[in-house]
């Protein structure tokens, strides 16, 4: 068990392992995930260590060989490697059953040992992975504050109240980490992402290189380096420098080959940069391996756009089926579904209803986003302009955020303000999408 527990830790003591999901990158902005908007990836423990460069293969077999043990002689300590590395997989894929297990191993580690810390930290991390953000800030409040030597728990209670759209409350919590771990790349890239969210996009580069330089001197390799680049990828993209975003991505490739959200962030920089045929492979290859909502919607768009329709009505096909799977996985995918139906003008009653679901989830920029464009889909302007005005309320400068809110302001009949947040989006990004920002364009030009 001692050489089993070593590898574990190995592949675990990183970005992979100890702390957990942070969203998804596709869905803009700091939605994170992947392929978000979200979500997404997951971010590095506070106490950052280099990691192996393991496979998902040798993460599955992990996982077998530690269930055999357990099933065997169950043990708390076996029964947490457990739920980490089903965590792991679940970042490295998208998938949201591994998230589900993830659960059920914690919980009975709890079972077994109910005041461990070590336990009590690894289950919140499992109720963020599953959206349970609430629960997952209330559970690792109480444990710091219970035992001060947890700052995983003090990270998970920061990142929860992030997502719950406490802002002010989530930085006090990053200034607390930075004094108890100075110096740490992941404590710097959530500071990085509250920039984001508060519209200091130039801050937020600054911010996020001097945490890829210190990733890079602490000895990180492999996905937890990849998750620094990607992270400078992103700002680079929606900042509208496609030429950074390729080279910061293909930074994280050349240390992670493959890595989930570095190929989807490389293959939107591909597609708005109008090599639609690169897009393509790479993300045909992505949703071979890791179909999520997000990577599938991209490559659908990337079919309309070349024309090739029937190979996009297929990939639709693939969202629903996917979706269904979603159904049965606690709603992960909740705000990403929600927003390619709105995107797609399709299923729009349940893009509205998945929405609403998701506002009772968290509360932050892009839960209302998500809100405001499916009711303004769905026909509802008045309900669209309160949600749009909740999102904007942070100063975010999001272009998607931004054309969602100018075509609200617009049918609300405020056309000016309409006219000025298009204009502001596409001046941030001038391809922030390519299926929406031409319809920004267009509606722009009509207005104007």
């Amino acid at each position: 068990m001692k050489s089993l527990t070593f590898k574990i830790a190995a592949i675990t003591a990183g970005v992979i392992g100890t702390t957990y999901l942070v969203g998804t990158f596709t869905e803009g902005s700091a939605r994170q995930g992947v392929a978000t908007s979200a979500t997404t990836p997951a971010i590095a423990p506070v106490v950052d260590s280099p990691i192996s460069n393991s496979t998902l293969v040798d993460i599955d077999r992990l996982i077998r060989d530690t269930e055999a043990q357990m099933t065997r002689t169950p043990t708390s300590s076996g029964l947490d490697l457990v739920a980490r590395l089903l965590l792991s997989r679940g970042r490295i894929t998208g998938d949201a059953a591994s998230y589900a297990s993830a659960e059920t191993a914690s919980t009975r580690s709890l079972a077994i040992a109910a005041r461990n810390p070590e336990a009590q930290t690894i289950h919140a991390e499992v109720l963020y992975a599953n959206h349970e953000f609430a629960q997952a800030g209330s559970k690792s409040r109480a444990i710091f504050e219970a035992d001060p030597e947890q700052l995983g728990a003090l990270a998970v209670y920061g990142d929860s109240l992030r997502e719950l759209g406490d802002y002010s409350g989530a930085a006090a919590v990053i200034d607390r980490l930075e004094r108890m771990a100075p110096g740490s790349p992941s404590v710097a890239v959530r500071r990085a992402r509250l920039q984001v969210l508060n519209g200091q996009p130039e801050l937020a580069a600054n911010t996020a290189r001097r945490a890829e330089a210190a990733a890079r001197d602490s000895g990180l390799l492999g996905p937890t380096l990849a998750f620094y680049s990607s992270f400078r990828g992103q700002i680079a993209y929606e900042a509208g420098d496609y030429r950074s975003a390729h080279r910061h991505y293909d930074a994280a490739l050349d240390v992670a080959e493959g890595d989930r959200t570095a190929s989807f962030g490389k293959a939107r920089a591909l597609a708005v940069s109008g090599r639609l045929e690169e897009a393509k492979v790479v993300l045909r290859a992505l949703t071979d391996r890791y179909p999520d909502p997000a990577s599938l919607a991209l490559l659908e768009d990337v079919f309309m756009t070349i024309g090739d329709r029937a190979s996009a009505e297929q990939t639709r096909g693939i969202v629903e089926a996917v979706a269904g799977i979603s159904r049965s996985n606690q709603q992960i995918y909740n705000r990403e579904l929600a927003m390619y139906y709105a995107n797609h003008d399709l299923n729009l009653t349940e893009a509205l209803k998945l929405a609403r679901a998701e506002i009772t989830q968290r509360n932050d920029v892009y839960a209302y986003d998500t809100l405001a464009w499916a009711e303004y889909k769905s026909g509802n302007i008045s309900q669209a302009s309160e949600a749009a005005a909740q999102a904007l309320a942070t100063g975010i400068r999001d272009a998607s955020v931004l054309y969602h809110a100018g075509m609200i302001a617009i049918a609300n009949g405020e056309r000016a303000w309409g006219a000025e947040l298009l204009a502001d989006a596409l001046s941030f990004n001038p391809i922030f999408d390519i299926r929406q920002a031409p319809l920004a364009r267009a509606a722009l030009a009509k207005v104007r």
